[in-house]
Formats: C-alpha cells, structure tokens, sequence
C-alpha cells in the first residue's frame, strides 16, 4: 500500500513529464504509422505498370456522308426557278372575254390573245397558163396567124383585176406581163407546145398546150380561228391586217403548215401551226 503511495506520489510530482512522454510515445506511433502507410503506397505505385494491360476496343468509323452532302449543297445551292407552274412569281390571271361569258384561266398565256389563234384552213393560190385561140386574119385558103389569145390567172395577184387577164401575144413579143412566148412546135393555128419564159421567178422555161395548161402555187391563203371569241379571220394573205383584243398584226408568211404574225407595235413574230378540230 506504501508502495503504491509512493508511485502516486511520484505521479503528481511529475505529471507534465509523464504526460509529455505519453504524448511523445502517441507522436512516435503517429509518424510509424504514416511511414508503413507511405511505403505501402510507394510499393503500389511500384507496381502498377507491371499490372496487365487493358484491351483497347477499336471505335467505329465514323460516317460523315451527310456532313459532306450538306456541305455539298451549301457550295453548290440549287438554282431558284421563279418560273414555272408556282404562283409566288407568276399569279395566275382571268380574262373575261365578253360579257356573261366564265372568265379565261391564263395559266402558259397560250389561252388568249394572238399565241391562242387556230388554223383553220389553208387554200392554196395558183398561177396558171391556158392556151385560148390562135388569133387568124384574112379569109381561107389565105389565112394568117397573127398571134395567140393566152389566158393568165394569179390567183395571188393583190389586185382583183389583176388575177385573171386575157393577153395577145405573139412570138417574141417583150410587151406581155407574165410570161415572153419563145417558141411554137406543131401546126401555128393548132399548136401542140408553146414554149414560154416566166417574167419572174429566175426566167424559168415552160410550157403549155391546148387543154394542157401550166399551172404552179405562188402563194398561200388562210383562214384563221380565235377560240376563245369564237372569231375567224377569212381569207388572210400575206400583208393582211389582223386585228386580236385590240391588238393590231400583220401576216407576214403563210404556209401549208403555219401562218406567221408580226405584232405592228414591236415587230415580234408569232408562229401559229395549231390546227382547228372542228
């Protein structure tokens, strides 16, 4: 009991010793146990790399077709069409013709107007040549052929009275309009051929007969149809005038096939080759 007396005693006299070496003994612990920590750690850092390696999975290739389609375009944009069918640009027009009729749809402007004309007939014009008679003076058995009456129609001839005229002519007479007579094979009051050169058309020779005449188209003329008027324009020759909503044209050529206008105004030319059906 003494002896542990003793010891307390000892213990309060030298309690801040006793516990500074207590804390020196926790301190010491302390570092001990941060030094195996460490090494512990150094020791897995060490072996780390001769740890196996992962497997690299290899990516997918990535597809970039659309990026280089878009790219495409946005180098190479389309070209804005503002004709065509659409109505943005183009709005569609209604023409009403006459009085109480539906109005017109005007979708291609082929609907009215002078690019809606129909042919209806084409007629063609002839030049012709017909022997007559011979022209005799004096009385049998003494008789004298003095030259041929020769019957000319043109059918195309601007003048009226120019379209059909009766000529004398005689052989290698330069007074005759159409036509200078060259020569005469057969019996003089009764030939068989009569040799002629046109006044026009390069001098081309011909010829002709009794009941056998020359005959050869100069010319065309037309009869044209306006739809949606339901208007013809009859008899139409070269330089007629035709007269569309107000609008005045000239025919400046007509064929089997087509009649050609020329708008007065601007010298354009319109080409009409649809037929009429009915």
């Amino acid at each position: 009991m003494e002896q542990v007396k003793k010891i307390s005693d000892v213990c309060r006299q030298h309690y801040e010793k006793l516990v500074l070496v207590l804390a020196l003994i926790l301190l010491a612990g302390a570092v001990y146990y941060l030094y195996s920590e460490s090494q512990k750690e150094k020791q897995t850092l060490e072996e780390l790399p001769k740890a196996p390696t992962l497997k690299k999975k290899q990516m997918a290739e990535v597809n970039l077709a659309r990026f280089a389609e878009a790219a495409n375009d946005a180098t190479n944009p389309p070209i804005v069409n503002l004709s065509g069918k659409h109505n943005t640009f183009n709005p569609v027009k209604w023409q009403q013709q006459r009085a109480g009729e539906e109005p017109i749809k005007v979708e291609t402007g082929e609907e009215v107007g002078v690019g809606s004309l129909q042919i209806q007939k084409v007629t063609p014009l002839n030049l012709s040549i017909a022997f007559d008679r011979a022209a005799i003076s004096g009385t049998p058995p003494d008789t004298t052929v003095t030259g041929y009456h020769i019957v000319v129609t043109n059918e195309a001839a601007t003048l009226p009275r120019l379209r059909r005229l009766t000529q004398f002519v005689q052989r290698n007479a330069t007074n005759t309009q159409v036509f200078l007579l060259t020569e005469i094979k057969g019996p003089e009051e009764n030939p068989t051929e009569m040799v002629a050169t046109l006044r026009d058309f390069n001098n081309e020779s011909i010829s002709f007969a009794p009941n056998k005449p020359y005959s050869r188209t100069v010319g065309y003329e037309a009869e044209l149809k306006y739809p949606s008027l339901g208007r013809t324009y009859p008899r139409l020759r070269k330089e007629s005038a035709v007269d569309v909503d107000g609008e005045p044209y000239k025919v400046v050529d007509i064929t089997p096939t087509r009649v050609v206008l020329s708008d007065d105004s601007n010298g354009k030319r319109y080409a009409i080759t649809a037929f009429a059906t009915q």
